[in-house]
């Protein structure tokens, strides 16, 4: 019997952890596609002062969430969008619109990427 309660309650926390993982991680994906989103509307209107100072807090705020997130996201998608962080300032800076967009472009999809396979769905279970 004591088996039992033991294995219930280490599968609550398990459960408990999931719950808030998950929230923190859609929390953060919507804060970054927000910052994504207006990095990628400075662009387009070449507004390259504004895109720039978006990148460098879109990049800070990562460094901030990824510490975080290190503990439960795969380590390749992250690295994945660290490396398109490290190109968008330069472009940016250089005044290249469509190495830009394509970069915030690659963003959106891999904080996209991340949400999905992190969700609870059969998918990602099996």
């Amino acid at each position: 019997m004591k088996n039992i309660v033991i294995s219930l309650l280490i599968f609550a926390i398990m459960v408990i952890n999931i719950a808030f993982s998950l929230k923190y991680l859609n929390k953060v994906s919507d804060d970054l596609r927000r910052l994504n989103d207006e990095i990628e509307q400075y662009i387009t209107d070449n507004d390259w002062d504004k895109a720039y100072k978006s990148s460098i807090d879109f990049k800070e705020k990562w460094k901030n969430y990824s510490e975080k997130l290190k503990l439960f996201v795969d380590h390749q998608e992250m690295d994945n969008i660290e490396i398109e962080l490290w190109k968008l300032p330069q472009y940016i800076k250089e005044e290249n619109k469509e190495e830009a967009l394509a970069s915030v472009h690659a963003l959106k999809f891999l904080i996209d990427h991340i949400s999905e396979l992190e969700k609870v769905t059969i998918q990602n279970i099996l």
